[in-house]
């Protein structure tokens, strides 16, 4: 249990981000593929950095991912296309969560597996891969673009090359085009035509690793000055505009609430300009579903009416993201609800009442953070709040150093 309590008067300091895992992650599986990979045991990056760099050093025959999605679906594609036998599963949660899209691919390529719980789901067996069957495959990448990325991260591995018909769009797009992006830094070259993706017989360009802040951390140092009075300011070291992650657009979104971005040096540097809070918010979260709890609790504490699509993806992350949410608001008196014809569109009503409430986290990093700014009313409680280390180890910490009150009970 964490016991948290906002700063008072204007925000000012510097916040330390996390690297992005996203980015991160997909770089690992590409040097893997030609021993460029390193441990990498430093506590300051996000644990699911240092699990999937661990488990790619690890020989079998098991291969334990915990709770991490993207470190089960990336590790599980290379070694299938490796060739290697064994299980690899995860926590009791990763054990409900879909992965079918991925092994249907694999099975079309040819590698042997066995479902060892959940038709569907991890625990997965497997079995081999005595050679590649065809290049060209179907998928559908409606429900995580991370099968499709999974698929093109290990598809060097395959000596016929490798030509992917997607069979739906693909959900959280920003995260497939930093996929491409990745590829080609590592020599990877990838053709493109409508719902045809192409590579050809080629082998990865050893290169060093890109490193850039993590733009989904930096929304909570966002959300934070757009709950602190005018003049409050932020430096986020490292953090920059390339394009590359598709949570930049929080910049672009916090601009409703008084909050300006200029880029410097050394990285960026936020400032409250006004205390502007818009009546209504409509945002469409299809492209970035990590940044939809930071936003419905920004709103909710502001009593900002909210109209929000693109929520599906929710539903299979660490919990159901969207019965957390709703749960949770729920103890400051806020309704979050599916719309009556559009269940994917939500509708949240009423403005938080904080008085020292609790909130529990599902085993979801992002449930602690995005509920951390609740504080902001006043002191509130954090269950669990040793879950942040999955991509922010340092989160609590980076609070302190600005002005947050944080005392573990």
């Amino acid at each position: 249990m964490l016991t948290l309590r906002f700063p008072k008067g204007p925000i000012s300091g510097t916040i330390q981000l996390p690297l992005s895992k996203s980015l991160i992650n997909r770089q690992l599986i590409l040097a893997a593929q030609v021993d460029r990979l390193t441990i990498m045991t430093d506590p300051a990056l996000p644990e699911d950095i240092r699990l999937l760099a661990t488990l790619l050093h690890h020989p079998g025959p098991v291969w334990d991912a915990g709770a991490g999605g993207t470190t089960l679906r990336f590790l599980t594609a290379f070694l299938a296309l490796s060739g290697r036998d064994g299980i690899v599963t995860g926590s009791p949660r990763m054990q409900q969560r879909p992965i079918a899209p991925l092994m249907n691919a694999l099975d079309q390529l040819g590698v042997n597996y066995f479902y060892s719980g959940i038709t569907g789901c991890p625990p997965i067996l497997l079995n081999g891969f005595p050679g590649q069957k065809t290049n060209k495959i179907f998928l559908d990448p409606s429900s995580s673009s991370q099968f499709l990325t999974a698929i093109l991260l290990a598809s060097p591995l395959l000596a016929k090359g490798l030509t992917i018909h997607l069979t739906k769009p693909i959900t959280s797009k920003p995260y497939f085009e930093m996929t491409i992006a990745v590829l080609q830094h590592w020599g990877i070259d990838i053709h493109i035509l409508n719902n045809t993706i192409s590579v050809a017989p080629q082998h990865v360009v050893p290169r060093d690793l890109v490193l850039e802040a993590d733009w989904t951390a930096a929304s909570y140092a966002y959300a934070i000055l757009a709950l602190s009075a005018k003049g409050s300011s932020l430096e986020l070291p490292g953090l920059v505009q390339s394009g590359l992650q598709g949570d930049e657009v929080i910049l672009d979104w916090m601009m409703k609430f008084g909050i300006e971005t200029k880029a410097e040096p050394e990285g960026i540097t936020i400032y409250r300009t006004s205390e502007t809070v818009p009546d209504i918010l409509r945002l469409d979260f299809s492209n970035t579903p990590d940044l939809a709890q930071t936003i419905v609790v920004l709103c909710a504490i502001h009593g900002v009416k909210g109209h929000f699509a693109g929520l599906h993806t929710l539903r299979i992350k660490e919990t159901d993201r969207v019965v957390a949410l709703q749960l949770e608001l729920a103890k400051v008196g806020v309704r979050f609800e599916a719309d009556s014809i559009d269940q994917d569109t939500w509708h949240l009503s009423g403005k938080a009442d904080i008085d020292s409430p609790e909130f529990a986290t599902y085993h979801d990093h992002r449930m602690a953070m995005a509920f951390s700014l609740m504080s902001c009313g006043g002191e509130v409680k954090i269950q669990d709040p040793e879950v942040v280390k999955k991509s922010f180890p340092n989160y609590w910490k980076e609070l302190v150093q600005v002005g947050f009150t944080v005392e573990h009970n």
